[in-house]
């Protein structure tokens, strides 16, 4: 999980930089354009989209101002009117690297990633120190599992840019916690967006890593013998009468208490209630928020460490987890996201309700390591111990003095074993799998893979593209942010994702913006139980692998 990931996710967007030599006589424009990159900067879109657009009038072909208010545009959330925007000056532009890159941010936004990549290599090929497009692919490679790729272009950008605020909050990420306080404690001095929520995350952060410089990590190593195990699912009931399944549950051991934890592919980590967690004897080490489906917004919890946790036959120790605040969470002692398992081959089998867990194909000339249980939907103490970099950058700081800029690995990209040459490529943002899903006959849009959802959803802003939709009163939707305000049906519309096709009588809309505004690109529908209890899917997160395998036959009996 990335930095960004554990904070509110940002867009991947940079200030407009003016350069101007020592021997060019600055255009009129050109304070203008300052005082605009600098509301930028601090985080005021509205205000830096009219400074934009007040240049524009005058100097209507100005790329710097015109990139300017595609990304203020896009911070606001006026995704469509950023498109608008981007396509028009293309027109005009083709050739301007950095409207390229603008182009490629929005087409990452609106989920056409494969688009955006095309934008992002074009703006390159115009001008190859464009750093706007070296961070979006870094971006981009990272949602293809083509991480070594992603850090790569990372690289290249903070080369070029050591001091930008967004390349430094990626940077971050590659550095070892030590050099990543001071990093941090830098970025915070400096001009960076002034967002209240993402500073105070920040901040905390901050804090906690100073308070834990010198201790280990929560590794959460196995300390059992054997690397895979079977667990019996249980059904999870709903509110209904008489009750019918809407997921699968895991009975897991924290410290020596046995908690039912609902299985979600779509959440991250595992989270439990306040009761649990007390039953539990977890010892609090931190305060947390969490997120997810509502309008409630972020709600409170803690961090807590468990001395062991055990899955079926395999047992870890030392392991954070996430509490909540509330007594219980969705109606169980918790959740437990897929992505706890993402050292390991993961086997869904719904129709046996069966999770299987094995370990990873073998990459070539790999070395062997012990799997660990990724309990806190966090890489961080896994990937202290990783293969270090070569030759890293040492960038200096605007006053010239040289800075350790360490990267703690060197990632590794996507491996497609012999044996999974079939599987279907999902993106992966985090914790999250999007694959690539036809509403009737519609273009591909993104689809979040979701255990946890009792049904299928389609965004708002999606199914008015494909069908028509209306209000339905009676129906009622809460996730971990409280209640959805606004719920409709959608009329009679066909799924098709991988090699299957899913048919669905009125299925449920509502506004999916805050969750894609979130993960940075649109999200335009979940995949729920309803679907996915019919299949036994196999998922593969270090590589973003997926295969789902339809048995008509075997699910009757």
């Amino acid at each position: 999980m990335t930095l960004r990931r554990r904070l509110l996710p940002i867009f991947l967007l940079l200030v407009a930089v003016t350069t101007i030599a020592d021997d060019a006589k600055p255009t009129p424009a050109a304070a203008e354009l300052a005082a605009a990159d600098q509301l930028f900067q601090a985080g005021k879109y509205p205000e830096a989209a009219d400074k934009y657009q007040a240049i524009l009038k005058s100097e209507p072909k100005l790329v710097a101002a015109q990139a300017g208010l595609i990304r203020s545009l896009l911070r606001d959330e006026k995704v469509e009117d950023a498109f608008t925007i981007a396509s028009s000056d293309i027109a005009t532009e083709p050739n301007a690297a950095a409207l390229r890159a603008a182009m490629g941010d929005v087409q990452f936004r609106r989920g056409e990633i494969r688009d955006a990549e095309i934008s992002y290599l074009k703006a390159l090929e115009l001008d190859h120190s464009q750093v706007w497009a070296y961070l979006g692919l870094s971006q981009l490679y990272d949602a293809y599992s083509l991480h070594r790729q992603a850090y790569l272009r990372l690289q290249q950008a903070h080369q070029l840019a050591p001091n930008d605020p967004e390349v430094q909050l990626d940077w971050l990420d590659q550095l070892p916690r030590k050099e990543r306080v001071g990093a941090l404690e830098r970025y915070l001095a400096g001009p960076h967006p002034d967002n209240a929520e993402e500073t105070k995350s920040l901040q905390h952060y901050l804090d906690d890593l100073k308070a834990n410089l010198n201790k280990p990590p929560h590794a959460c190593k196995l300390v059992s013998q054997g690397e895979q195990t079977d667990i019996r699912m249980e059904r999870v009931l709903g509110d209904d009468d008489p009750p019918t399944p809407v997921g699968y549950a895991l009975v897991v051991k924290l410290n020596d208490h046995n908690l039912k934890l609902q299985l979600d592919t779509g959440a991250s980590g595992i989270l439990v209630g306040r009761h649990a967690a007390e039953k539990a004897g977890l010892t609090r080490i931190s305060d947390y928020r969490f997120g997810g489906i509502g309008d409630k917004g972020l709600q409170d919890g803690y961090l807590a460490v468990a001395e062991h946790i055990r899955v079926g036959a395999l047992e870890f120790q030392d392991c954070v987890v996430g509490v909540s605040d509330r007594r219980s969470v969705m109606g169980e002692d918790g959740l437990i996201g897929a992505d706890v398992f993402q050292h390991y081959l993961i086997d869904i089998d719904m129709p046996e309700q069966k999770l299987r867990l094995s370990p990873l194909p073998k990459r070539p000339d790999e070395t062997e390591a012990a799997p660990t249980l990724n309990s806190n939907g966090d890489e961080d103490a896994d990937e202290e111990s990783a293969e270090p970099a070569s030759s890293p950058p040492k960038p200096a700081d605007s006053a010239g003095d040289a800075r350790p800029a360490t990267p703690r690995r060197v990632p590794q990209d996507r491996y497609v074993a012999p044996e999974m040459a079939k599987w279907t490529l999902v993106f992966r943002f985090g914790h999250a799998l999007l694959i690539p899903t036809h509403v009737n006959n519609s273009a591909a849009m993104l689809f979040l893979i979701d255990t946890g959802a009792d049904g299928n959803v389609i965004s708002k802003r999606a199914a008015k593209q494909v069908t028509k939709i209306n209000l339905d009163a009676d129906s009622y939707v809460q996730g971990l942010s409280g209640t959805v305000n606004d719920v409709y049906t959608a009329n009679k519309v066909t799924l098709h994702f991988d090699h299957l096709d899913q048919k669905n009588q009125g299925i449920t809309t509502f506004d999916l913006s805050t969750l894609s505004a979130d993960f940075g690109t649109e999200i335009s529908g979940l995949l729920g139980f309803d679907t996915l209890h019919l299949l036994q899917i196999k998922i593969d997160y270090r590589d973003g692998l997926v295969d789902f395998v339809y048995d008509a036959k075997r699910w009757e009996r």
